[in-house]
């Protein structure tokens, strides 16, 4: 059995750890893209993004509940009665939830960035706004991971 909880332990904080990694280094990428105000770059360096997304974050999105759950049965924990994986849960939610309305922006701004570039033209206007959307569903996504990562260290309890 202690392996069984080793190996769940071990994909779930992988998973975490891929997902908050991961995530961190596709927004600053997406940052460093935008800053650089050229449709080119924008638009390579979002089709990577969104490529990423695609092949990383999905399975690691999918792989946290998929060994959470069984590893809080397998040590015994009445899973949806504790305070902290309660709460974990719903911050997991609120988390997929950003993420995925992140995802689709950054699929609209791959195609307005490739599109601009292609005609050779100036980003256009619905660009700015749309990045400032996915900057806020960025940020909530990442303190939402961080204390994600909290609530898994300290486990706080009501009781």
């Amino acid at each position: 059995m202690l392996d069984l909880i080793f190996a769940l332990k071990f994909i779930h904080v992988v998973a975490a750890a891929t997902m908050f990694g991961g995530w961190l280094c596709l927004a600053l990428v997406m940052l460093l893209g935008h800053r650089s105000g050229n449709p080119s770059v924008i638009a390579v360096t979002t089709q990577f993004v969104v490529d990423i997304e695609k092949t990383v974050m999905v399975g690691a999105v999918a792989a946290q509940p998929i060994s959470g759950f069984p590893l809080g049965w397998a040590i015994g924990l009445s899973v949806l009665n504790e305070f902290w994986i309660a709460v974990s849960l719903a911050i997991y939610a609120v988390t997929v939830a950003c993420w995925i309305a992140a995802f689709r922006i950054e699929t609209r701004l791959r195609s307005l960035s490739r599109q601009a570039a292609l005609d050779v033209v100036p980003l256009p206007e619905g660009y700015r706004r749309l990045f400032g959307a996915w900057s806020a569903f960025a940020a909530t996504v990442l303190l939402a991971l961080t204390v994600s990562f909290a609530l898994m260290v300290w486990q706080p309890r009501l009781d």
